[in-house]
């Protein structure tokens, strides 16, 4: 079984069609992201600070819920690391490689006096081609249970958690 990358969530509306959209409680890094308490020399990258820059308000997401929880519901989501790659590959490395090819085809098949005009609408062709292909997968991955973020466990509000103090 795949690890589960996990996150505290509230829960903000319910679907009709066995769905939730909720909200992070979290600071928008990693849970064993050290930026998350503000401390990014001590090995964090940042990134969730420097998302709370750019944040307006609070982002929802969509998870499916197997746990029937109501509005308001403290719980704890997670999705499969071996997705996370995936999606990440296909939306990163998938559009790219395209460019690429295209690039190195259109320099390949132009004349050496138009070969940079070619490359360059290799790149574009690499690109249209590259953006069908992910607007398609990702038609596909929202409807992939592999793909879906899932509520693992409902948090108890007279409950409190404790979190790690690095020295």
């Amino acid at each position: 079984m795949d690890d589960m990358i996990e996150t505290q969530a509230r829960i903000v509306e319910i679907d009709n069609d066995g769905n939730v959209w909720v909200e992070s409680m979290t600071s928008g890094s990693c849970s064993s992201c050290a930026s998350a308490d503000g401390e990014t020399e001590s090995g964090g990258c940042g990134a969730g600070k420097i998302g709370q820059m750019f944040t307006l308000k609070a982002k929802k997401y969509r998870v499916v819920d197997n746990l029937g929880c109501k509005t308001g519901d403290d719980v704890v989501i997670g999705v499969k690391e071996g997705s996370i790659l995936r999606g990440s590959a296909a939306v990163y490395m998938l559009p790219l490689l395209l460019i690429f090819i295209g690039a190195m085809a259109g320099t390949q098949l132009a004349p050496p006096a138009q070969s940079d005009l070619a490359s360059m609408l290799g790149a574009a062709f690499g690109f249209i081609i590259g953006a069908a292909w992910l607007a398609r997968f990702s038609r596909r991955a929202s409807r992939d249970p592999r793909f879906q973020p899932v509520i693992l466990r409902s948090v108890h509000n007279n409950f409190f958690m404790l979190k790690e103090i690095k020295s």
